[in-house]
């Protein structure tokens, strides 16, 4: 397959031949939006498992230009795109990979070759984000009570495959739980800084503790792509990023902003920032950054987070913003307002929002914080409809 079939194929993802995304559960997925997983490493070996019945499907499928069911996030962000203006995973991994790989790999079901790792060993981390939960956090594993089991054994064949083929990795993407506190991280960055130091490396962090050693080893390298959760700012930070500090937050932000890095903003849109999700995208624009700094999507779950569950005449009150930031907005900021609005018009969506005040209730009485103070206006409409 050449590069103009990779290209005009809308169906084809470069991931199932080349890469693959590790969870703190030892789930193996194509990616971290994939619907479905390909096998477990405690159940089965890594390579066993990408060179599996369901991986070969897809490639086969793809091949074909099917649209196989379980990359429907990427080709439901690329509806109504002519162009690779899209900011789908699958086009990201598209340009990433496509075009430095001998194209000659896609050509077979057979073959695979691993040039790109998600890597997310743990659950380990160190906020307890209100639409999280204890399998992608041990904040939120130890407020609930509940204990989270990795077999340490299977972690470490997974680690051996990486580690066997780090030499040719072309992109590697470290998530979590929280990536800069997790020891594997460490010890994988130290031996690709050695032997695969021109590497693209992406990092999806919280941002709020550097002191553990894998921010200085990313530090090191010269191609890295921070991609900072956030979602709003200051006491709606701490409450949405439960046991963050937002001094702290924009202390490493300020730092990171010194270095020659790439910063991409990655922000959830849910109830809690319906409407000040736009005023922290124009803070971070006033501290310099662009407008293609910012990938905004819908919260999907829990259900009674999501955006959907408002009342009709606030989902028309944001419509109208989202239209008019469409209309002065560009780039990814662009992109991801349109996605939004799409979402919101178009999702069919049996509304809850006894289940959200309820939810929260529990939640505040748990952590003994209070939202209706935090998220007054919020709560303010709600009481008015």
């Amino acid at each position: 397959m050449d590069t103009k079939e990779i290209l005009t194929n809308k169906s084809f993802c470069v991931l199932p031949w080349t890469g693959f995304e590790l969870e703190p559960n030892g789930n193996v997925k194509n990616c971290i939006i994939s619907t479905e997983t390909l096998g477990n490493i405690e159940q089965q070996d890594i390579k066993s498992i990408l060179s599996g019945e369901k991986n070969t499907a897809l490639k086969e499928q793809m091949i074909k230009d099917l649209k196989p069911s379980n990359c429907s996030g990427c080709y439901l962000q690329e509806a109504g795109r002519k162009n690779l203006s899209s900011i789908s995973s699958r086009l990201y991994y598209t340009k990433e990979l496509a075009a430095h790989v001998d194209q000659k790999l896609y050509d077979s079901t057979k073959d695979f070759a691993l040039h790109h790792v998600d890597l997310r060993w743990t659950n380990h981390c160190n906020q307890a984000c209100v639409y999280c939960s204890p399998s992608y956090s041990s904040k939120w594993a130890q407020e609930l009570g509940v204990k989270i089991k990795s077999n340490t054994d299977a972690r470490a064949r997974v680690k051996e495959f990486v580690f066997e083929n780090i030499k040719q990795l072309k992109n590697v993407y470290l998530a979590g739980g929280e990536p800069l506190l997790m020891n594997e991280n460490k010890e994988f960055l130290e031996l690709l800084l050695k032997v695969n130091p021109e590497v693209h490396v992406r990092v999806n962090t919280n941002l709020s503790s550097t002191r553990t050693g894998v921010f200085d080893l990313l530090c090191k390298f010269k191609n890295v792509h921070w991609t900072v959760s956030v979602e709003t700012i200051g006491n709606e930070y701490e409450y949405v990023r439960y046991h963050g500090v937002w001094g702290d937050f924009l202390k490493n932000l300020k730092q990171i902003q010194q270095l020659d890095h790439k910063i991409t903003f990655n922000m959830l849109y849910f109830i809690l920032n319906y409407k000040s999700i736009f005023s922290t995208v124009d803070f971070f624009k006033e501290l310099g950054f662009h407008e293609n700094s910012f990938v905004i999507g819908p919260l999907y779950g829990p259900t009674y987070l999501n955006i959907l569950n408002l009342p009709d005449n606030m989902l028309d009150d944001i419509k109208k913003i989202l239209s008019a930031k469409i209309d002065s907005s560009n780039f990814y900021l662009k992109n991801s307002y349109e996605n939004i609005l799409k979402y919101i018009t178009n999702t069919l969506w049996e509304k809850n929002i006894s289940g959200f005040q309820q939810q929260i209730k529990l939640l505040d009485e748990r952590r003994n914080i209070s939202s209706k103070k935090i998220f007054s206006e919020l709560f303010k409409e709600l009481i008015d409809v």
